[in-house]
């Protein structure tokens, strides 16, 4: 190629900071470069010059120009002033040499020793394109180093997330709108389908929007964030996962929950019918879960619903399990209830009192509120955009009271961890005490309506495996929702609030609350006292004893020393080392059946003349 006219394009390029820093103005590089054709004897085809354009990238249009007219064989030499006029890209600056060499083109820059026209030059490329990429993943792992610091501190490079918000550049839950997200986590597990959750919002005008799409709950209901948990290019080849670098807004049961009921959706779609058991019933055979179908009975229209596994061929009717489930659905609406009523306001009273906090927040959105008006009524805002901002920032400001009041409300909240084992044992003590009203309960239970029915079972229960041996249908095992048990577990923990998940029977095979934490003798006789006050206008007789027995609290017997006296609680006492001795001492808390029975007929008798009268 040497011995053949030389025929050039002459590219030249700024960028503003070019321009300023080292003088490089078009026309003098230009200029420059015309002159140094004419030394080189090269004859000039054309010009190109890109004005502030970055050389970042190659999609530049006079670059791209010039690339066209060496794959058209126009020209055989590119010249400019300095290699980075071309690029700063190492990965442009390789493809560059590959189209050149391709294409039979040659290189030559004025002012370095960049060129592909001898072997010097051709090396200089080359040392200049190593030392750059050597460069720029030097800076890369500096910037990798430094994010990766950032991110396990919490300063999450991505936009915020609804739900959370900046404090000094850290994500932390935004107490106004967390709510939202926990929402959507719970009607889910409820069984409400993305689309479900987001026509409830939109019906509901949350944050004053009415364009929540299903797609928008989705990537909410799968973002690690909100477990806690942060990923970083999640969509290259080689996402980098960080765990606990933020609060969590939802706890890692719930969020998995979720995600393990999305599979299970996929494989189980309801088009028809409500099934209270979608994918919960599974064979305790071959671990299939269940499909449902439905039938119509022509004379009454009453409608059947069955289940089978696919597998074994075995049927399974929905009233049966249904029946059989309806007192453990009534315990656990029980206990929800509590949490819901005076669990969750103990836990708040025993938490920071974020009312100042608050009350900024509160003055900063009315401020908010005030320069939206301003920008609508001067026409920099158009009504649609006005309407939703304001309503967003009033759904905000509702929140923030409603925080207040409550706060305030728990200022006069004097419960102790004691007072919340007295509503449990109250709780027990009126199902046994007022038998007909308790069945009512569980009558009227079992005649709710199927999505209730469905809703409760979706919350509480993760799966039901069922066996069937002739004609009798049977559970064999129930397992909770985690996420459930975890909430539980996670109150008890950091606030003492008792679950009494560990119960023992007695020799009739009722269960017998036993206190998770031992207690010492004079805390257990307090309790006792504080039951027995509860009930002393109605004339109950409520006894105390304390007594051994073995460590795993196997052998009860004693609580058949006296027919009469039903055992109500067992409160492991502190006098010795729990588990350590073959022997446990135990605070037993009883009560006299005959006074029990006359209170019953009391309250009955009371009850069916308030019905007569009626």
């Amino acid at each position: 190629m040497n011995d053949e006219k030389k025929i050039a394009d002459i590219y030249i390029r700024v960028s503003t900071l070019d321009q300023v820093r080292e003088g490089f103005s078009l026309p003098e590089q230009k200029e420059k470069l015309i002159e140094f054709c004419k030394f080189k004897g090269y004859e000039i085809h054309e010009v190109y010059a890109d004005e502030g354009i970055s050389a970042k990238d190659d999609k530049r249009p006079a670059y791209q120009k010039m690339i066209n007219d060496i794959k058209n064989g126009t020209v055989n030499v590119i010249v400019a002033l300095k290699l980075d006029r071309l690029t700063r890209s190492v990965f442009d600056v390789e493809k560059l040499m590959k189209l050149l060499e391709k294409y039979d083109c040659d290189l030559d820059c004025k002012d370095d020793d960049s060129n592909t026209l001898t072997s010097n030059g051709r090396m200089y490329i080359r040392l200049t394109t190593a030392f750059s990429q050597n460069e720029i993943e030097r800076c890369s792992e500096r910037t990798k180093f430094g994010m990766v610091g950032a991110i396990k501190a919490g300063h999450i490079p991505n936009r915020t997330p609804i739900g959370f918000k900046r404090d000094n550049k850290k994500l932390v839950p935004d107490e106004l709108t967390k709510d939202i997200v926990i929402r959507m986590y719970d009607l889910y597990l409820e069984g409400k389908s993305y689309q479900g959750i987001a026509n409830v919002y939109n019906k509901e005008e949350v944050l004053g929007k009415t364009n929540w799409l299903d797609s928008t709950i989705q990537k909410i209901m799968t973002n690690e964030l909100y477990k806690g948990d942060f990923v970083h290019g999640k969509r290259t080849t080689h996402p980098e996962y960080y765990e606990n670098v933020v609060e969590p807004i939802v706890s890692k049961e719930k969020w998995n929950a979720c995600q393990y009921q999305t599979r299970r959706n996929a494989r189980h779609y309801e088009r028809t019918a409500t099934y209270l058991f979608t994918n919960k019933l599974k064979c305790s055979i071959c671990g299939n879960f269940l499909g449902g179908k439905a039938t119509t009975k022509k004379k009454t229209g009453k409608k059947y619903y069955y289940y089978k596994c696919e597998k074994c061929r075995t049927n399974y009717k929905e009233d049966v399990i249904k029946n059989d489930l309806l007192l453990l659905l009534y315990n656990l609406l029980e206990k929800d209830t509590l949490i819901n009523k005076y669990y969750t306001p103990f836990i708040k009273h025993k938490q920071d009192d974020n009312s100042e906090e608050y009350k900024k927040e509160l003055k900063e959105l009315e401020k908010q509120e005030e320069r939206i008006k301003f920008a609508y009524l001067n026409g920099i805002v158009k009504m649609d955009e006005f309407d939703n901002e304001l309503k967003s920032i009033r759904y905000k400001i509702d929140n923030i009271n409603k925080m207040l009041e409550e706060i305030k409300q728990c200022e006069n909240f004097n419960f102790t961890t004691s007072d919340l084992m007295i509503l449990d044992d109250k709780s027990a003590l009126d199902k046994m005490l007022n038998p007909d009203v308790f069945l009512q309960n569980i009558l009227n239970m079992a005649n709710a309506p199927r999505e209730e029915i469905k809703r409760l079972i979706a919350i509480y229960i993760d799966n039901i495996e069922v066996n069937k041996v002739g004609d009798k249908e049977e559970i064999v095992k129930i397992e909770y929702r985690e996420s459930f048990l975890a909430e539980l577990v996670n109150y008890h923990n950091n606030y003492g609030i008792p679950y009494n998940l560990k119960e023992i029977r007695d020799g009739d095979g009722y269960k017998i609350p036993v206190n998770d934490e031992l207690q010492t003798s004079k805390e257990a006789q307090e309790y006792f006292n504080k039951l027995k006050d509860l009930y002393l206008k109605d004339k109950l007789i409520f006894n105390y004893y304390e007594t051994e027995t073995d460590s795993q609290l196997e052998n009860t017997d004693f609580i058949h020393n006296n027919e009469l006296e039903k055992v109500l609680r067992l409160i492991p006492l502190s006098d010795k080392m729990k588990y350590n001795d073959d022997n446990l001492r135990l605070g037993v808390i009883t009560l006299d059946l005959e006074s029990a029975l006359d209170y019953s007929i009391k309250r009955y008798m009371e009850r069916q003349n308030e019905l007569c009268n009626i």
